[in-house]
């Protein structure tokens, strides 16, 4: 009920129809833009500019510091600002595919490190299969990406074979 009677206030009505709806700016909003039409600025200028206080320009910067939208150097005891340049490419933090390498060179280096560590050939076989299956779960959300950008059917039992035809065909022998 509150929000219903504060969206009817806040919206405006010409006719009968809503009118489109206004963007808010805020100071900080001006701000970015005049740190956009200007290389470096310091905040005593920046205040002047915008006709606020220095103080209330200081507490918006330190903000915008933390976020790293707003960068800040020193000449001598006075703050010197600037717009930090976009980012090119956000870091991607999805799964990627690791370069392929076959599974018997895998498999061979797995039992090598394992003898290193002197764990018995007969444990092998086991902390392979197991070693398989962690592969597999992490694998899995890159199977299914790929599968879908390909367009292929019954996703879930492709997965399921392959997994199984892994776990069957590679034991560490």
């Amino acid at each position: 009920m509150l929000l219903d009677s504060l969206i009817h206030k806040l919206s405006r009505k010409r006719g009968g129809q809503l009118l489109p709806e206004e963007v808010i700016r805020t100071g900080v909003d001006d701000l970015l833009d005049l740190l956009k039409k200007t290389d470096k600025i310091s905040v005593h200028e920046a205040a002047k500019k915008l006709k606020l206080s220095s103080e209330m320009i200081q507490a918006w910067v330190d903000f915008l510091v933390e976020e790293e939208i707003v960068g800040v150097e020193y000449k001598f005891t006075k703050p010197i600002i600037y717009l930090n340049k976009p980012q090119q490419a956000k870091v991607d933090t999805t799964v990627k595919e690791e370069p392929v390498q076959s599974m018997e060179i895998y498999k061979a280096e797995f039992k090598r490190k394992a003898a290193e560590k002197n764990i018995p050939q007969e444990k092998i076989s086991f902390f392979w299969r197991n070693h398989v299956k962690e592969v597999l779960v992490r694998k899995k959300d890159f199977f299914y990406r790929e599968a879908k950008k390909r367009n292929l059917a019954n996703v879930e039992n492709l997965w399921k074979a392959y997994g199984e035809k892994l776990l069957s065909s590679h034991s560490a022998s």
